[in-house]
């Protein structure tokens, strides 16, 4: 069986790619040369410096990372539903017994005829409840796909919104060879991690900016580290509300940074900081827990523990309160070590990519049955 994964947010389908064909799976990844840059290879795979992830081309990052022979690239001219932009894309997938559709793929594959299942990474959270054309499409295609693989436990509330055949869970792919604790330099000063996008009313960072600061003003010593990736408007709040509750000092922003350089960074941290409403992970969290970081954000326990059998070792806090709780219990380097270990074993058992590979393995021989 010949395997077409077709488009590659947050570089998922890239990373279940490169599990699948160490297990001898006949497996393709087709990119479009138009998707933001952090869903590229290279940024996953390259030390890429300096370079901002929403102004980067393809042939820009080649300079750092050459793609395999079993990528391939569609070239649109725009990111706009055209025929013209989409039939390159209609060709390629011919080519494939299954396919394996991230966003928003399954809006123009939807109607070739084929076997396809849809990868779930989040994209539901636009489209379940708007009205637009492509929203309607992209429900019709849930509904069409042999199977919906959900990556995120707090989306089968919306999947249980609209129609759909089948959804298994299947979690993100995390290589924990590479996501591993390193010896690393290091400040003495206590250091916590953001590297979460400022998105307020989706991610709660002001809840985090107001823990700190009450960390800081109660006299501990620490510093908090933050990406300028997010809204420009959300990246402007945070930037007034640290200035607000004078924390300025003990805050430090970077640029975003290629996956190489991140793993560094979440080794250089104490703890990592995620997010405080959404309920489930991302890769974030994943990959800091992978490196023995420990991670504090929010988990909705109901949907966590119904997809992995149990709650992630985090520090779960959702208020400002809980978040302060966590930095205060976090001063305790023997506990951060513990919590960190325990996060780590616990991203090997349930992302490891051979772990992963095998699902889907098992979810291909029964479509194509």
């Amino acid at each position: 069986m010949k395997i077409g994964l077709i488009l590659n947010m947050a570089n998922n389908q890239w990373l279940i790619a490169k599990a699948l064909r160490r297990l001898g799976v006949d497996a393709e990844l087709v990119l479009s040369a138009k998707d933001f840059g952090m869903a590229f290879p290279h940024w996953e795979e390259a030390d890429i410096p300096g370079m901002d992830p929403y102004e980067i081309d393809v042939a820009e990052l080649s300079r750092y990372y050459s793609l395999p022979d079993w990528v391939r690239l569609w070239n649109p001219r725009d990111l706009h539903v055209r025929p013209e932009n989409v039939i390159d894309l209609l060709y390629m997938a011919k080519e494939y017994d299954l396919l394996q559709l991230s966003a928003p793929s399954v809006i123009y594959l939807q109607f070739m005829g084929k076997k396809f299942i849809v990868h779930e990474a989040g994209w539901i959270r636009n489209f379940a409840f708007r009205d637009g054309a492509a929203e309607k499409l992209a429900r019709r295609g849930y509904d069409k796909a042999q199977c919906v693989v959900m990556t995120n436990p707090d989306c089968y509330a919306l999947l249980e919104k609209i129609k759909y055949r089948k959804a298994v869970f299947i979690p993100f792919v995390v290589e924990t060879e590479r996501y591993r604790p390193m010896q690393v330099d290091r400040d003495s000063v206590l250091t916590f991690l953001h590297p979460t996008r400022h998105l307020w009313n989706g991610k709660g960072n002001d809840r985090l900016l107001r823990a700190f600061s009450k960390f800081i003003h109660q006299g501990y010593d620490a510093r908090l580290v933050m990406m300028n990736w997010g809204t420009s408007e959300d990246i402007n709040q945070s930037r007034r509300l640290v200035q607000e509750l004078q924390i300025d000092r003990n805050v430090e922003w970077l640029d975003p940074v290629s996956k190489p350089r991140l793993i560094q960074l979440y080794n250089r941290s104490d703890a990592v900081f995620d997010q405080f409403m959404v309920g489930s992970y991302g890769t974030t969290a994943i990959e800091a827990m992978a490196c023995a970081r420990p991670v504090v954000m929010y988990l909705e326990k109901y949907w966590n523990t119904k997809c992995y059998g149990e709650v992630a070792p985090v520090l779960n806090a959702q208020t400002a309160d809980e978040i302060f709780g966590a930095m205060v219990a976090l001063t305790d380097e023997r506990y951060r070590q513990k919590v960190g270990l325990d996060a780590r074993n616990y991203v090997i058992k349930h992302h490891g990519p051979e772990v992963i590979a095998k699902k889907y393995m098992q979810l291909y021989r029964e479509v194509l049955e």
